[in-house]
């Protein structure tokens, strides 16, 4: 997770900006799918969902977590709780209604994953979202010429495997602010 905290992660801030607007309408519908009083989000970089999340219902307690200081710096100046802390230790910051992520667990080397994801688990009360590269199968790809930095995964059978029920799967794409991703909802 170094690879995100230093330069190769404020390259990526730089050059992925968001129009978290765009993502509003795929997060009302997890929002009434969820209907969460407290989220937190693994990974929130600069807290573009976050804002998405907060233009929607004002009463969201809502935090967010992340290794790359400067896109801490973004989030807190937008008025969001975003502190510096491992995706591994999420559980340490009690527990939420809701805990996501989005373009995380796509970044996590194999021999992390079983405990990063293990974190977000303990870390809800009730619901876990996924918004992440698909794949039948775990395959890594290359990213930006360097190996052991992405990998596409079936995230929502592997949370499965950790005891939390699918309830929906919806995809996300460009017109919503991400990539061509897979969104998971799931309850403990």
């Amino acid at each position: 997770m170094n690879l995100w905290a230093g330069e190769f992660g404020n390259a990526y801030l730089a050059r992925n900006r968001v129009n978290w607007r765009a993502r509003m309408p795929l997060w009302k519908r997890v929002l009434d799918v969820t209907k969460p009083r407290s989220v937190l989000e693994v990974g929130c970089n600069a807290g573009w969902n976050l804002m998405a999340l907060r233009a929607l219902d004002r009463n969201l307690s809502l935090v967010g977590i992340d290794v790359n200081d400067a896109a801490l710096v973004e989030a807190n100046e937008a008025g969001l709780d975003a502190e510096h802390v491992e995706a591994r230790d999420a559980a340490c910051l009690g527990t939420f209604d809701l805990v996501l992520t989005a373009g995380l667990l796509i970044h996590i080397p194999p021999s992390d994953l079983p405990a990063v994801m293990g974190a977000i688990a303990a870390a809800s009360s009730r619901w876990v979202v996924a918004v992440e590269y698909a794949s039948e199968v775990e395959e890594e790809v290359n990213y930006r010429g360097m190996a052991g930095a992405l990998w596409r995964r079936p995230f929502g059978a592997m949370y499965e495997a950790l005891g939390l029920a699918l309830v929906e799967t919806i995809p996300a794409d460009k017109t919503e602010g991400f990539d061509d991703c897979q969104l998971w909802v799931l309850r403990k």
